[in-house]
């Protein structure tokens, strides 16, 4: 590749650099970002077991995505553009026309949306669920066409848990495929549950620094193949700077995590004990605990309509906590759940998720405690 270059010209020179070699074992501590969009095949290595286009495979993803499966005790990991790629990229890899869905109605509201909405432009049904009663989960299969169950926990945005185990027994007697989302919860947790698809929007607590949006999908080498095949159709592949952003980021990952927790409770136990608060949901109860080892950083409550003249009006107030979108963040950020989260849904539906006008969700970041509790108490004066 570099011979002849005193016979080059300028230009030819300019966009064939001179190639730097580094001596074996002279590896850099951090893994370089490879910008490159395509690659120099190697002629004895057939074409698609090497890097040659960065659409499809490249060095810094590649990385991501064997770290990602690692800490998820999986046999494959696949990193997408967004979290939204990696669910609605599962969808149309694993359904078909014909094809019956079952998911839940608490649910990340984008899934909710496609599963029903967009899926059956294509002639795939659905039928929802609520997390909190799984008794009708196995007379809701349409024998011969239920593929999948789709489900989140700890839900958005009120926290609900979800049954894994008995999800997974069902499923399991019906030859159904499972798919779960486990944003909330983070990367993790969950690694001890026989789910097939697991998957993530890394733009939260994998990333943590609000500066990537990326997703994941994680499971057995034959079904994330499957979906790797969809998404690449789909366009949905991470670009490698996004892919670095977040492995670096997820050098702190368990250092944020802890710290956010352990904030998080503290914020709780303040809102439980305050009188202009209605309710406060945090994934604490025994079925959460046995599932999970950590609680995470995501606290819903319902503020006392005396307080403010909407839960907009509420967020507003705040000082330190910032009105926001996501979470996971090194930021705290606070969002009126029934208007981010809940206008597609029916009045029934909005009363049964505590979907209200002065409801929000808060997502804890690495402030500390008595300046977050100070700003809330505040506010709530």
């Amino acid at each position: 590749m570099q011979k002849n270059r005193t016979d080059w010209n300028v230009n030819t020179k300019l966009n064939h650099p001179v190639e730097v070699k580094i001596t074996e074992g002279n590896r850099p501590l951090i893994q370089p970002i490879y910008l490159s969009a395509k690659y120099y095949p190697n002629e004895a290595v057939p074409y698609f077991d090497q890097f040659m286009y960065s659409r499809v495979s490249n060095p810094t993803t590649r990385q991501l995505e064997l770290t990602l499966a690692e800490i998820q005790k999986r046999e494959e990991c696949m990193v997408v553009g967004s979290g939204v790629a990696a669910l609605t990229g599962t969808f149309l890899a694993l359904l078909k026309t014909g094809d019956h869905v079952i998911s839940f109605k608490e649910s990340y509201r984008p899934s909710r949306v496609f599963i029903r909405d967009y899926l059956s432009k294509y002639q795939i049904t659905s039928t929802f669920l609520s997390l909190s009663d799984l008794s009708q989960l196995e007379s809701s299969i349409v024998p011969g066409k239920t593929k999948l169950i789709h489900f989140e926990s700890p839900s958005n945005p009120n926290l609900e848990i979800a049954d894994i185990e008995k999800i997974i027994t069902v499923a399991r007697k019906h030859g159904i495929l499972v798919s779960m989302d486990g944003t909330f919860a983070g990367l993790h947790q969950h690694t001890q549950f026989d789910v097939d698809i697991m998957i993530h929007s890394l733009t939260k607590f994998g990333n943590g620094h609000g500066d990537v949006i990326a997703g994941c999908i994680a499971g057995k080498m034959s079904v994330i193949k499957t979906i790797r095949d969809m998404c690449l159709q789909l366009g949905a592949a991470l670009e490698p700077q996004a892919a670095y952003l977040i492995q670096r980021g997820l050098k702190t990952y368990m250092l944020r995590y802890t710290h956010q927790t352990a904030t998080a409770e503290k914020i709780v136990k303040f809102l439980k004990s305050h009188p202009k608060v209605k309710w406060v949901r945090y994934p604490n109860s025994e079925l959460a605990k046995k599932q999970m080892k950590d609680m995470g950083s995501t606290i819903s409550f319902e503020v006392d309509p005396s307080v403010a003249k909407s839960a907009d009006n509420f967020c507003h107030k705040l000082k330190l906590i910032q009105l926001a979108a996501s979470l996971g963040s090194t930021e705290s950020v606070i969002a009126p759940t029934l208007a981010f989260f809940g206008l597609d849904l029916s009045q029934e539906e909005r009363d049964s998720m505590l979907l209200t006008p002065y409801s929000v969700r808060l997502s804890v970041g690495l402030e500390d405690a008595e300046d977050l509790i100070k700003d809330l108490e505040t506010a709530l004066t």
